[in-house]
């Protein structure tokens, strides 16, 4: 059985193919946070009560993943992320225990039968962080599979490029990091990674509006729930603002798409068989900030002041940009398989 992982910073998918109908794709999302609540008998209770299931360590009461969401009452304090500013927590053991946790119940049984059982996974945040790769495969092996790493922007790329021959240019807006990747018939020929994502938006706005929760002590944290809610109501739009926060949101998407335009210039006058090459390409977004409305006109505004709209044929957004990249991991994990029988047969 093929699976895949997309380890993201807000949330970590897995998908595969159901054992009883192949041409049905099993997706499952947990989030990647934890909540902490105080190790005490009133908070034990209400958890069995609600059938929520916890952890304790450190005289606190941990819950993780979907669950976290579910006792946001009992505690404004906010859920910590497991990967903090996308990377691998190194001196937070309850963290990485529970991304071990999250892995194996996202996984789907092994059947030995089956012989090598691969899983295709994308590392959060920078992808220059060998560390992030280093420890998941490892998690991964660990649980009786194969590893088999594959950058998220081209994932994209194999999950929505049957229209355009695997060809063309894929943008993945993360919470933490944006990738840019080039194809051709489903090889990537350039890749960068930029080290800022929808959370450096977020921030920004808590900062610029003084956008606020308070735990029991009176300690002050930045209200992400309430931006991250706000920011997906339909009715915001990054041209047609009229108050000052959806003016603050517009100008805040447009220095991240700034630097990606900035990037995939780079990228194009680099590499030497783009430049021969006249095609002009097509570009597809994915991600959840993608969602927000405007999100391609303002894309396209940036590759203007950057002189390589030229190069382009459309900007459009991905069908699902969520699940994009889990389900290019799939398609990827697939191809590895298939490669791999290919050349145990020719052997």
């Amino acid at each position: 059985m093929i699976t895949a992982i997309d380890f993201g910073c807000h949330e970590i998918r897995s998908a595969f193919r159901s054992p009883k109908d192949d041409k049905i794709v099993n997706l499952y999302t947990e989030r990647a946070e934890y909540a902490v609540l105080p190790a005490e008998d009133r908070y034990r209770q209400i958890l069995a009560d609600k059938k929520i299931p916890y952890a304790e360590c450190e005289q606190s009461l941990v819950v993780f993943g979907n669950r976290a969401e579910q006792v946001r009452w009992l505690s404004r304090k906010p859920c910590a992320p497991l990967f903090a500013d996308g990377k691998i927590p190194t001196v937070d053991a309850p963290a990485r225990q529970i991304l071990s946790v999250l892995t194996k119940a996202i996984l789907p049984p092994l059947k030995p039968e089956n012989g090598s059982q691969f899983c295709c996974f994308s590392a959060p945040g920078n992808r220059s962080n060998a560390g992030n790769s280093e420890f998941l495969s490892r998690l991964i092996r660990m649980h009786g599979y194969i590893p088999v790493e594959c950058s998220a922007g081209h994932a994209v790329t194999l999950a929505t490029g049957n229209e355009t021959r695997f060809s063309g240019i894929t943008i993945l807006i993360g919470a933490d990091s944006s990738q840019v990747s080039i194809s051709r018939f489903g090889r990537e020929l350039a890749s960068e990674s930029i080290n800022v994502g929808a959370n450096w938006i977020d921030n920004e706005l808590a900062e610029q509006f003084k956008l606020r929760t308070w735990d029991e002590s009176g300690e002050c944290y930045p209200d992400f729930s309430a931006i991250r809610e706000w920011k997906h109501d339909p009715k915001i739009h990054l041209r047609n603002g009229f108050s000052e926060q959806e003016k603050s949101l517009s100008r805040l998407y447009g220095v991240v798409l700034t630097r990606v335009a900035r990037c995939l210039k780079g990228l194009l006058q680099s590499s030497s068989a783009l430049k021969a090459s006249k095609e002009r390409l097509t570009v597809v977004c994915a991600g959840g900030a993608t969602q927000v409305g405007g999100f391609a006109a303002a894309l396209t505004e940036r590759f203007v002041e950057q002189d390589i709209a030229g190069n382009m044929v459309s900007v459009r957004i991905a069908n699902d940009p969520v699940t994009a990249v889990v389900r290019g991991l799939l398609i990827q994990g697939e191809l590895e398989q298939r490669r791999v029988s290919d050349s145990s047969v020719a052997a």
